[in-house]
């Protein structure tokens, strides 16, 4: 009898233990989620995967309020995972002929630099704070 009355107890304390680690646990997700480039680079995939199918408007006015050029360094196409399409040289073999339309429009905006800043990289485009300022009235119309 006081071996079940011992394991019982055991089982209490583990029990007893769950609301505490799920309170921390709760208390932390959000942080990872912040710190995790995982999920930073999943949300800025799906969010160009959108705005390229679903927002064209405001990426053409994002494009047009975009300075600079392409430093064909290939960190944008290594942001989640490495693009298929990408040699071993850095070089994109669609690159003139079928790229997806995410790709032809990177960055859409600041979020896609601050990613590539991520990175440790430096993209070769950038956007002016004036310019972007703009684009917010004209997409509140």
């Amino acid at each position: 009898m006081q071996l079940i009355s011992h394991s019982m107890h055991r089982w209490i304390d583990r029990i007893a233990v769950v609301p505490t680690f799920l309170y921390g646990l709760s208390r932390r997700i959000p942080e990872m989620f912040q710190e995790s480039r995982f999920v930073l680079h999943t949300v800025g995939k799906l969010r160009r995967l959108v705005l390229v199918h679903w927002q064209k408007r405001y990426v053409q006015q994002q494009l047009s309020a975009r300075l600079g050029a392409c430093r064909q360094c290939g960190t944008c196409c290594n942001l989640l995972f490495t693009c298929p399409m990408l040699t071993k040289q850095g070089h994109c073999l669609v690159y003139g002929k079928c790229r997806p339309q995410a790709c032809k429009v990177f960055p859409i905006d600041q979020r896609d630099i601050d990613e590539v800043t991520l990175c440790n990289a430096q993209c070769g485009f950038y956007f002016s704070r004036d310019t972007g300022e703009k684009i917010r009235k004209i997409g509140r119309c």
